[in-house]
């Protein structure tokens, strides 16, 4: 898969058609109409999801939580809304949530928001990876990806907690591969619990995945206050999973948060800060879940 990919990628840099980093590109030897930056991004989509190899089938459970003698073949309506895994893919969230992310990005663009893109629970970091293939591409060299993951084995996801952890050195082997992973990519390995309290910067774009109410209350009463006013939060899990809607829940009417949530699709949404808010710690909570564990 990958290799197909920067071999495409190679060919499109060679030629001096795809938009540098000072917003200046090229078109020599390229057909007039035809927008090498559309078809870069897409192929960078195609390829983390696993859409590129679609021969490859997707997971149907089995030792591990994706045997490979038990792959079932692609379906594409699945795969556009994440509602499968992708065997060789480095994102599960499918197009749909892809397409939010690069709004999101778009968005903090066009409307001058300062700050970084930062994921919380990044499985093979196929999501981080699009964020700054999508920020090289448009020029946004003073923008941060941050990637934060345990990089270990999670009790809370059972019989799959094989396949859905990931190394720390995988997860930058897989940003290598895609020629992404530079000084801007940065990494923060543990629990939420040990990791946001440090973190220093501002986010314009804050996303989180992570399944359970302790890690998500982690994230927003730590991270939310680095996010300005017109910065965006989105939530991959929280239509999907009770545990992550009640910690949205409790934080908004303890912190009297005024957003209110815009579905992506079965499982995501997502909403703009519109107001700053002092975050008042006398309404955390215990460990519930993953902190427990």
């Amino acid at each position: 898969m990958t290799h197909c990919m920067l071999a495409a990628v190679s060919l499109l840099i060679g030629c001096g058609a795809l938009r540098m980093s000072s917003g200046i590109s090229s078109n020599h030897g390229v057909s007039p109409g035809i927008d090498l930056e559309e078809k870069y991004l897409h192929l960078v989509e195609m390829a983390v999801t696993g859409s590129l190899i679609d021969e490859a089938g997707r997971c149907n459970g089995g030792e591990g939580g994706c045997a490979l003698n038990k792959l079932a073949p692609y379906d594409k309506s699945l795969r556009e809304l994440g509602n499968d895994w992708p065997p060789f893919g480095h994102t599960m969230v499918g197009h749909v949530r892809l397409h939010n992310i690069r709004f999101a990005l778009q968005d903090v663009i066009d409307h001058n928001v300062s700050g970084d893109f930062a994921e919380l629970g990044v499985w093979r970091g196929g999501t981080c990876i699009y964020a700054k293939a999508f920020l090289d591409i448009k020029g946004q060299a003073s923008r941060r990806v941050h990637v934060f993951d345990a990089f270990e084995k999670i009790p809370g996801y059972g019989g799959n907690s094989d396949f859905l952890m990931n190394s720390e050195a995988d997860v930058k082997h897989n940003f290598d591969k895609y020629q992404v992973f530079d000084d801007h990519v940065h990494f923060y390995k543990g629990l939420f619990k040990d990791t946001v309290p440090s973190f220093q910067g501002q986010l314009a774009v804050l996303r989180i995945d992570s399944n359970f109410y302790d890690s998500y209350q982690d994230a927003l009463y730590y991270l939310y206050p680095k996010v300005p006013v017109g910065g965006i939060v989105i939530f991959d899990d929280v239509m999907s999973h009770a545990a992550v809607m009640q910690c949205w829940k409790d934080f908004k009417n303890d912190q009297g948060l005024p957003e209110d949530l815009t579905r992506i699709d079965h499982h995501s949404a997502w909403f703009r800060k519109t107001v700053a808010i002092d975050v008042d710690f006398k309404h955390f909570k215990p460990p519930r879940d993953a902190n427990k564990l």
